[in-house]
């Protein structure tokens, strides 16, 4: 089971800031995995769910979600989906991970995913106080260990990891590791001999101004292959930053 979820976390000094988190809970140890997270993007939920199932060690059959637009586009009335995320789709398909998704014809299954996001608010955010964000990173890392390996489950009696340890085995490789992964982004070749991606400028080779091509986003690094031109930058961080390789300036010049 996996989801977002949000809360407002006031500090000892009286500040206040609304905290995004999410969550990923195995169905049969009751394991969870819990991140603080920036956004509720398609990138963030794909890269932290593939982070999830690294620190589990495998894969399981099927990620139930709800119906969040960052995995499904539009659906029909007997809860087909017509137009899946194309992020989170290839994501998916690199993983081999069967998707299922809550529909309101099964409440059973609509509020086991709520209740995850309502339980990591009252076992975690709401038992405890916290000094800054710093502390609240910290903490939550000590509650992992906490409700994993210390505490029995009250759904099942037993103490996640030992179930974990069943469980496991039944678990498939992470084929696609949180390093490696990237997200599928069509793009073309810019009159400028450069590719847009979220305000920044990433060059390729004046030959391959026009042609269309995929831009493979990683965590640090974007690939970008058009036709037989390939690049690989840095990933930019900061608004309207540009990326220019000393190969393709020079190739420019000449042009």
């Amino acid at each position: 089971q996996h989801d977002f979820g949000e809360v407002d976390v006031r500090f000892l000094d009286g500040t206040r800031r609304r905290v995004h988190f999410f969550a990923s809970r195995l169905k049969y140890s009751r394991w969870v995995e819990v991140t603080l997270v920036p956004d509720e993007s398609a990138e963030t939920l794909a890269r932290t769910l593939v982070d999830h199932f690294a620190a589990i060690g495998g894969i399981p059959l099927l990620a139930v979600f709800d119906r969040p637009k960052t995995i499904a586009l539009h659906w029909s009335k007997d809860g087909q989906v017509t137009e899946w995320n194309a992020l989170f789709a290839g994501v998916a398909l690199d993983l081999g991970l069967g998707i299922e998704l809550c529909w309101p014809a099964r409440p059973e299954q609509k509020g086991s995913i709520e209740n995850l996001v309502g339980w990591v608010k009252g076992s975690f955010f709401k038992q405890r106080r916290f000094l800054d964000d710093a502390d609240l990173h910290a903490q939550l890392a000590e509650w992992h260990v906490e409700v994993n390996t210390q505490r029995p489950n009250r759904a099942t009696g037993v103490i996640p990891a030992v179930r974990l340890a069943e469980e496991r085995p039944r678990l498939r490789p992470v084929k696609v590791g949180p390093a490696e992964l990237a997200l599928r982004i069509p793009v073309v070749v810019g009159p400028t001999a450069a590719v847009l991606h979220d305000t920044h400028a990433y060059s390729m080779p004046p030959d391959a101004i026009g042609v269309p091509g995929t831009l493979f986003l990683y965590r640090d690094r974007v690939r970008i292959v058009a036709g037989r031109f390939a690049a690989v930058h840095p990933r930019l961080v900061a608004p309207g930053a540009k990326s220019t390789l000393p190969a393709h300036r020079a190739q420019q010049v000449a042009a």
